[in-house]
């Protein structure tokens, strides 16, 4: 470093231009040397010269990460974005995003408006100084905003408060209509207005498919549901001697599941074998079918619930001989019918 006279002495190339260049160069030799300059220095100078050195490499290395640094350190996350995703949003359609595009402009506006259009009112009767604060009326239509979005009316007039209130839709222009409220004991009509429900149609049977957990309800509620089960465990269900039946698949069905027993006619050695199997486990003499037909529809048991193997081991121990499928049905009320007329059975569950 040097003045602007040493600048022009050194582009001289003379002797005092070397001269000067020696001198000013000797200082560099030891510039960054702390020994060779403290050679002369009193152990506390020296000390404070080393101290004062690594503060400088630290400060000059704190400088350079936060240089490498700055662009992920001043990156912006804007949430108020998240809310309308304006660009990302494929369901919008041209004159919906324009229309976010307007709504989101003018709450930016709103949010950042300057106080000097603030609004008081002084409420001489309370004693008060009421503010008609911005960020309220920010928040309650940003809030109208995102439920337009989600309903899928930002492009439309607002309606009534006494309207309708729609679905919560991802893509409210989905082909297929919403579901539909079915009344499963048939006395209260449905529900007017559904959306996407047409005049005089009738709800999809399968939907009645509920889970009846009332004791009250499951007495009188009567669907047809049927599962097929082979001989002699059929008869053995809707005799109350069986307890529970295991299936690898869970089901949602409870209430009234009628027993169809299947094609297949069992052999005396399956019979003899499970019959003394529930004298062992019940420890008491028990009456058995004289026969086990086949192909019909046996009777009906009420199902109180489904329970993985863990938890029906845990909840019924004393049942947990019984069965060791994945899924275990609780089966009560058992009711054999008097005359058993035949009926082919399906796979699972069926109507």
């Amino acid at each position: 470093v040097c003045t602007k006279e040493e600048q022009d002495i050194l582009q001289r190339d003379s002797n005092k231009s070397q001269k000067l260049l020696k001198k000013l160069m000797a200082g560099a030799e030891s510039s960054g040397n702390v020994d060779a300059r403290s050679k002369d220095l009193l152990p506390r100078e020296e000390a404070r010269l080393k101290a004062g050195l690594e503060l400088a490499v630290k400060h000059k290395d704190k400088l350079l990460e936060f240089d490498r640094t700055s662009v992920r350190r001043t990156q912006v996350i804007d949430d108020e974005s998240d809310y309308f995703a304006t660009d990302s949003n494929q369901w919008l359609s041209k004159q919906e995003r324009e229309a976010l595009q307007k709504r989101e402009q003018e709450l930016r506006e709103l949010r950042h408006a300057s106080r000097r259009h603030t609004t008081f009112t002084l409420d001489f009767a309370g004693r008060q100084v009421l503010e008609d604060s911005a960020a309220e009326q920010y928040h309650s239509k940003l809030d109208e905003t995102t439920e337009a979005i989600h309903c899928g009316t930002l492009s439309q007039p607002a309606r009534s408060p006494e309207a309708e209130s729609c679905g919560v839709l991802v893509n409210p222009r989905l082909l297929q209509p919403a579901p539909l409220w079915v009344d499963q004991t048939g006395v209260v009509p449905l529900r007017r207005g559904s959306p996407g429900m047409e005049p005089g149609s009738q709800p999809c049977p399968e939907r009645s498919r509920l889970r009846i957990q009332d004791r009250e309800l499951q007495e009188i509620s009567d669907e047809g549901w049927c599962l097929s089960m082979h001989q002699p465990w059929a008869s053995l269900l809707v005799r109350g001697t069986k307890r529970v039946e295991g299936r690898t698949w869970y089901t949602s069905h409870r209430g009234r599941l009628w027993i169809a027993a299947t094609a297949k006619r069992p052999s005396p050695q399956e019979i003899s074998e499970l019959e003394a199997t529930y004298r062992m486990l019940l420890q008491k003499d028990v009456e058995f079918p004289n026969d086990y037909p086949s192909g019909c529809l046996l009777g009906c048991v009420d199902v109180a619930d489904c329970l993985s193997q863990e938890q029906f081991k845990e909840q019924h121990p004393e049942l947990s001989q019984e069965s060791d499928s994945p899924f275990v049905f609780i089966c009560t009320n058992p009711q054999e019918m008097v005359v058993k007329f035949p009926i082919k059975g399906k796979h699972k569950i069926c109507k």
